[in-house]
């Protein structure tokens, strides 16, 4: 379900007699602004890529983030053209963790450039490499190159590798670029240095176990049947753990294959190391934030945890103060004080009453000649960040995670206004410490 909160601070201007009466007895009253704070919490309603979700590639991030966002601030603009500093919003995004091409350095025998007649020679109709003598976004090399190689290097040994360099059309733009293939035993490949964890050979009794085939042909069946065999096989022969790689070479109706599999926590599966890799599919929440200006991609997490304060927790933070601010505690009873304005007794709140600090307990006068705007803002970063962040929290999570975004709600007298309210957190591993996101308080 979507949430959209609205907090309004509305000041009318008449255009008759009662504007000079505002203007005598309420000055300001007339200049007080439109405010709409808006918090949204919901699903991303904009438009995914055509994959049908973001994607972040491990080690490249920042990229990704950069496109998650892109799409979220037009989300947000179209449904909130008007919006004020302190707005926020989390939306639901699927996201794919993708692994980038794996490989290492490659040492060519021979490097050659294609020219027109070999893009020619590939075919010239549409979505075919002679059309423009080019291959676009959307033709893959490796689809054309390895049988280029198997005729212009047919003389070659097995482990001859030759660089190919060619045109690539993207993006309306026109790049050199080069890939690496090696003559193997069952043909011509794409070389990416990659190296699997293991190798492993199948036998003729492998394939008899397996499939119940002639050892001298190896598998039958079509090229999914095969990988599914493959699969099982590797699931009973190793205990894999989630990414381990394991080189092949097999027969498959007479051919002999060289290929990679690779598990993926599930299950074993073919694996192109020079390919990008979808690992995962999941659904990631998105933090925005609006500094007046514009919409900012604050954080990305997994899940959020709520969090309600209660008695033990009012009660320590009243504690807290009694030893160590005891200057701000109650003159009236034990239960209150107002360094955060905690009440651990029947109330169990937070009193932001400004009249109340500035008149009993503004302790060296540090309230002296701030606006009640100046007050809450002081009162919101004291709670957090001494409050919730460093007094509460660590004894409220048990196993605290980086990848969620912690909520807590207490309960507020006074201030911008009655009610419960939230503020969010994040938790720093490296440092053992929980951050204030920064946002403004939500009102539940």
């Amino acid at each position: 379900m979507n949430k959209k909160l609205i907090y309004s601070l509305c000041a009318a201007s008449f255009l008759m007699t009662a504007c000079d009466y505002n203007e005598d007895n309420f000055p300001g009253f007339d200049q007080e602004p439109l405010t709409d704070v808006i918090y949204y919490e919901g699903d991303f309603t904009g438009k995914y890529p055509a994959e049908g979700y973001f994607s972040l590639v491990q080690g490249d991030e920042e990229a990704g983030k950069a496109t998650i966002e892109e799409a979220l601030i037009s989300m947000l603009e179209d449904t909130y053209p008007y919006c004020d500093k302190g707005s926020s919003a989390k939306i639901k995004v699927k996201v794919a963790d993708v692994l980038p091409p794996q490989g290492t350095d490659v040492v060519a025998d021979e490097e050659y450039e294609l020219t027109t007649a070999d893009y020619d020679g590939m075919g010239t109709d549409d979505k075919q490499p002679g059309k423009h003598d080019n291959f676009a976004y959307n033709i893959d090399p490796n689809d054309y190159l390895p049988d280029f190689c198997e005729g212009k290097y047919a003389d070659k040994p097995v482990g001859f590798i030759c660089k190919i360099i060619y045109k690539y059309y993207a993006n309306y733009e026109t790049t050199t670029q080069a890939k690496f293939y090696k003559k193997g035993g069952s043909g011509w490949a794409e070389d990416t240095g990659f190296e699997a964890d293991k190798s492993y050979i199948f036998s003729s009794a492998d394939y008899a176990d397996i499939a119940g085939t002639d050892g001298s042909k190896g598998f039958i069946g079509s090229d999914e049947e095969v990988a599914a065999l493959i699969s099982l096989f590797l699931q009973k022969k190793y205990i894999a753990s989630d990414g381990m790689t394991v080189a092949l070479n097999y027969k498959h109706a007479g051919n002999v294959i060289d290929a990679i599999f690779r598990y993926n926590g599930e299950k074993w599966e073919a694996y192109n190391p020079a390919k990008e890799v979808v690992a995962s599919v999941s659904e990631r929440i998105t933090v925005m934030k609006f500094d007046g200006k514009e919409w900012k991609l604050s954080n990305l997490i997994s899940r959020i945890e709520k969090l309600t304060l209660t008695n033990a927790e009012y009660t320590k933070l009243v504690e807290w103060v009694n030893t160590n601010k005891p200057e701000y505690m109650s003159t009236l009873n034990t239960t209150s004080e107002y360094y955060f304005g905690a009440d651990c007794s029947k109330n169990n709140n937070i009193n932001n009453k400004y009249s109340t600090w500035t008149q009993y307990y503004n302790v060296d006068g540090y309230l002296d000649g701030l606006d009640d705007a100046e007050i809450q803002t002081i009162m919101d970063e004291r709670l957090a960040n001494e409050g919730l962040a460093t007094i509460l929290l660590p004894g409220m999570v048990t196993n605290p995670d980086p990848d969620t975004s912690y909520t807590v709600v207490y309960k507020i007298y006074g201030g911008r206004g009655n009610g419960n309210y939230a503020m969010s957190f994040y938790y720093n591993a490296d440092d053992n410490i929980y951050t204030w996101d920064e946002m403004t308080p939500v009102m539940q």
